[in-house]
């Protein structure tokens, strides 16, 4: 019974450093996270802590729905990355989502960074 007690505690640890992980890299961005803009930002920006290897960044509108962007994936790991969207966005509320993998701490990373326009 006991060890059933330290193993559930073990994996309740674990489950929870793992969800810390999750987007240990993000710094700052352009739209912020939360921020609220008047207009389509001209281009985005994101700035991580460390040089991570970025695997992927979307942009999803609030239905659910992917914006075309003009980011490149490279091979090599990157501090920041900038992208602009192929059109304007009109108003409403979108988020930006990315995945990394960090290969000096061995892990992956990633999130999101939500945001308005409201003209």
């Amino acid at each position: 019974m006991r060890i059933r007690f330290v193993v559930a505690v073990l994996v309740a640890c674990w489950s929870l450093g793992a969800a810390a992980l999750a987007t240990e890299m993000y710094d700052r961005s352009t739209p912020g996270d939360g921020e609220t803009i008047s207009e389509s930002p001209a281009e985005f920006y994101i700035v991580f802590l460390e040089g991570i290897y970025l695997t992927s960044v979307r942009l999803r509108g609030s239905d659910g729905s992917e914006w075309p962007i003009d980011w490149k994936k490279t091979e090599e790991n990157v501090f920041n990355t900038r992208f602009r969207t192929e059109r304007p966005l009109p108003p409403g509320d979108y988020q930006i989502e990315w995945d990394a993998y960090v290969r000096q701490h061995l892990h992956d990373d990633g999130g999101t960074i939500k945001f308005t326009i409201k003209p």
